[in-house]
Order: structure tokens, then C-alpha cells, then sequence
């Protein structure tokens, strides 16, 4: 059947329903939008009845889909003091995958050389070497309660990468300082541990929780 053939006995099934479609309040043309013309199925029109008009199908070539978007994270660069060494770190959310703490400690006072450590907690997985990998030398001792530390640092500059304990599980405590300054501004220090053995001149800082050991 032509389309002009087609055409014309939509425009006759219209206007014979016309004063019926006044009667119900409806439009002529809403009938293109009733269940009787559907045009996704291989007939053009269907006896009309006057009930409410189903709703409009979806054309089965139709592709609208609905996919999750998932949030990717720029990775966090740093490096030694030389910079010899680089590495990146790639986290999903910064705020549920990090937790940078300040540590009074007196290992962390005699690594770094001051008054406390700074260090930033991620998944293992999250941190790769990116240059200077045959640079990295290791130091591993007893952190004084019985716990074997592992520490990592540059074999030219001696600038500390990163530490992690025997009970550590899948985590890495990277120095925060050996982030770029962007990087360290996703991952600010939440923290304080060992505050007993905090310096005297050393104030608390306000907004981070205390705490008097590191299993308090």
C-alpha cells in the first residue's frame, strides 16, 4: 500500500471520529499518540474505542541506555629530595582511601630529623614508582615494641619515600612531604598520635583528633 493511500485513510479515520473526539475533550491529533496507532507495531491503526490512551511504547531499536559513571581521580605526584626517584598515587576518593596523621613518635623524631613525622595512609595498591626505581634503598628494624619497620629512601639524597609495618596489611605510609603541593593540598593531616610525647613547645593543632598512642 502507498503512502499517500495510507495517508489518506488516516485523514478519513480522523475525520469521521472528529465530533466524538470534541465530545471527549480531545484533540484530533492526540489520536497519533494513542494505543491504535502505534507505530512501532506492523499495523497503522486499530478500530478506535474511547479509553484512555495507553501510554506511548518504546521503539524496539530504540538505545538509550543508563551507564554508572565512575569518578577517576587525577594520580598524586612525588618524589625524593633530587628527585631522582619519582612515583605517582592514584586514589578513587582521597578522603575515605587516605588518612595523612602527624606522629610524635621518637622513631619518627630520629628518621626525619624534627620534632614529629608527617605521613600519609593508602592502599599499596595505590602507589607506583614511576623513575629511579633501582635508587630505592631499604632499612628494616625493630621500631622498639617489637614490631619490624621497613622503611624506604633514596640511595643518592637519603630522602625518605615511604614506611610500613609488619602489621600494616595492605597499606603504605607515605611521607607527606615528598608530595608535589597540589597533591599534598587532596590529602590534609586529619590527626595526631603519641601526643605524650609531644615537645613542649609544640602546640596541639586545633581541629585534628589527639590522640595519646597510636591504639588509643
Amino acid at each position: 500500500m502507498s503512502s499517500t493511500k495510507i495517508h489518506y485513510i488516516l485523514y478519513r479515520r480522523l475525520a469521521i471520529h472528529h465530533t466524538t473526539l470534541n465530545k471527549l475533550n480531545r484533540h484530533p491529533l492526540s489520536l497519533l499518540h494513542d494505543s491504535q496507532f502505534n507505530l512501532c507495531s506492523n499495523s497503522y491503526f486499530y478500530p478506535y474505542s474511547p479509553k484512555p490512551a495507553a501510554p506511548l511504547q518504546t521503539c524496539a531499536f530504540s538505545t538509550t541506555t543508563n551507564k554508572p559513571q565512575h569518578k577517576t581521580m587525577t594520580p598524586l605526584p612525588g618524589s625524593c629530595y633530587c628527585g631522582s626517584i619519582k612515583y605517582t598515587i592514584t586514589l578513587e576518593d582521597p578522603e575515605t582511601q587516605a588518612r595523612t596523621s602527624i606522629c610524635h613518635c621518637g622513631n619518627c623524631k630520629k628518621f626525619t630529623g624534627g620534632e614529629h613525622g608527617i605521613t600519609t595512609k593508602i592502599p599499596k595498591s595505590a602507589f607506583e614508582i614511576t623513575q629511579g626505581r633501582d635508587r630505592i634503598k631499604v632499612h628494616e628494624a625493630d621500631n622498639g615494641s617489637g614490631v619490624v619497620l621497613h622503611r624506604e629512601f633514596c640511595g643518592t639524597c637519603g630522602g625518605p619515600l615511604l614506611e610500613y609495618g609488619a602489621n600494616a596489611g595492605d597499606n603504605i605510609y607515605v611521607f607527606y612531604g615528598t608530595m608535589e603541593d597540589h597533591a599534598r593540598g587532596q590529602v590534609e593531616p586529619k590527626g595526631e598520635f603519641f601526643c605524650k610525647l609531644r615537645d613542649p613547645w609544640m602546640p596541639e593543632v586545633e581541629g585534628m583528633f589527639q590522640k595519646q598512642e597510636i591504639k588509643q
